[in-house]
């Protein structure tokens, strides 16, 4: 049978299953704080920042017209290519072994990102790796082998370096309160999906008025709860038929369900 569900039949699903979505949202909470803090690998980031400008003569401190600053903009994408590309990782890598270090162009392909500050001229350039010091270490050396090599390959414009490297303290990665708060709304969704699933999984019926749609006859009589509250109690009743007691639970609409306990002997006639 279909059910439609009204906001009132909503409120009461959730305040009756509200220890299952407080339960639930606890433990997803928990597990994803515990899978963040334990098992996911702190990656540490160190970043540079880099200014672009369109210097056809080389001189740095010449005046820059509108058109320049139009062009600088749209050689930011080109630079950041540039960064990533073949000829510049392998001289990094090549600065950095002398230091230790022994990433392939690969490796610090994966730990680079670039992205464009506020739609200016100047763009970040951000390493990540699992140890602070790799990360510092690594942007260092982009730093002083990019610009050259930028300008190398582009042969127009200039960069210039607007911040340098520092040691990273924290981990950049991962968010602990963030997914810590996902976790916690994955728990609540998870046990709001349960209680909705248990309550049309529950075909029992619990007023005269839903019986009446379910079965679309008129509701002749109601048997009265003498106990005046809601819970279920036992009760006897006689049966002619199989010559026994039955008994079983039941509310106050006259449903509900029992078993049958067998007279020791059936032959002795009806049972008081």
């Amino acid at each position: 049978m279909e059910r439609n569900f009204t906001i009132n039949d909503i409120i009461t699903i959730i305040l009756k299953r509200l220890w299952l979505i407080v339960v639930l949202a606890l433990v997803g909470g928990l597990v994803a704080f515990t899978y963040s803090q334990y098992m996911l690998p702190k990656k540490y980031t160190s970043k540079i920042t880099l200014y672009v400008y369109n210097d056809k003569s080389g001189q740095v401190n010449q005046m820059l017209n509108s058109s320049d600053f139009a062009l600088s903009a749209r050689l930011v994408d080109t630079y950041m290519v540039i960064l990533k590309s073949d000829s510049v990782l392998e001289t990094v890598s090549s600065k950095i072994s002398k230091l230790g270090l022994n990433y392939k162009v690969s490796e610090i392909r994966s730990m680079i990102s670039a992205e464009v500050v506020d739609e200016t001229e100047v763009f970040e350039v951000k390493i990540s790796a699992g140890n602070p010091e790799d990360a510092k270490i690594i942007a260092d050396a982009i730093e002083q082998v990019a610009p050259a090599e930028i300008i190398r390959v582009v042969r127009a414009g200039a960069v210039e370096t607007v911040d340098k490297a520092t040691l990273p303290t924290k981990h950049s990665s991962p968010n602990i309160p963030q997914n810590t708060i996902i976790g916690i709304v994955i728990g609540i969704v998870l046990a709001c999906v349960m209680a909705f699933l248990f309550e049309l999984m529950n075909t029992s019926i619990k007023s005269k008025e839903e019986l009446a749609e379910q079965y679309k006859l008129p509701v002749l009589t109601v048997i009265p709860n003498l106990y005046g509250d809601d819970k279920p109690h036992r009760g006897y009743y006689y049966s002619r038929k199989h010559y026994s007691y039955d008994y079983g639970y039941g509310y106050g609409y006259g449903y509900g369900y029992g078993y049958e306990s067998q007279p020791e002997d059936p032959k002795g006639g009806e049972q008081v």
